[in-house]
């Protein structure tokens, strides 16, 4: 008995000094159906993406959703379909798509495994429909002309104001003597034996 005792100890220190690692997994069969799905709906959606078919890709996940609704799984495809949506090469990019999908992923109460992604691709999207939107305004504000009915007004930009510019200049001159004499006297201080 007690050689028993002392061989499981024996085992259990050059286990534990091995730095054994044991991980245990259900097997796929005790899965739920949205877990054991996932993997292979996803890397077939990706395979899509990579063939340029961005609509067969966003349908496979739409299709995954709408047969696993509630469930964690699904809720990441809102992840992934905005950011194939978001993909300058998709034909049918869309990012007002996106930014819907990406707001359901982020208010959503499962947790997200994409979180910081989504947030950085939110914050993407909301500059791309900016620089959009001030685009468009441009291009109407040059293609607006009286023979088309606008109203075109030029204000005209105001040129520098000399004694601004001058009181500037001695400013920033002055600025840059004080900042000279302080890093003299800094560099006497420095230089004096303790």
């Amino acid at each position: 008995m007690m050689r028993r005792i002392a061989r499981l100890g024996c085992l259990a220190f050059v286990l534990s000094g091995t730095n054994a690692c044991l991980s245990v997994r259900a097997p796929s069969f005790m899965q739920a159906a949205p877990e054991r799905e996932w993997p292979s709906t996803l890397a077939t959606a990706e395979e899509r993406v990579s063939e340029g078919k961005y609509d067969t890709a966003d349908s496979v996940l739409a299709r995954f959703a709408g047969r696993y609704p509630g469930s964690a799984e699904a809720f990441e495809t809102a992840y992934w379909r905005a950011l194939f949506s978001m993909d300058p090469k998709n034909s049918h990019a869309s990012v007002a798509t996106a930014v819907t999908l990406l707001d359901a992923y982020l208010s959503g109460l499962y947790p997200r495994e994409h979180r910081r992604e989504a947030f950085a691709l939110r914050a993407i999207a909301d500059q791309i429909d900016n620089s959009r939107s001030a685009l468009a305004l441009v291009q109407s504000r040059d293609t607006t002309s009286p023979a088309s009915g606008g109203v075109r007004i030029d204000v005209p930009k105001p040129g520098p104001d000399p004694a601004a510019s001058d009181a500037e200049i001695k400013r920033l001159k002055d600025e840059l003597a004080k900042a000279n004499a302080e890093l003299e006297r800094i560099r006497r201080r420095l230089a004096q034996p303790p």
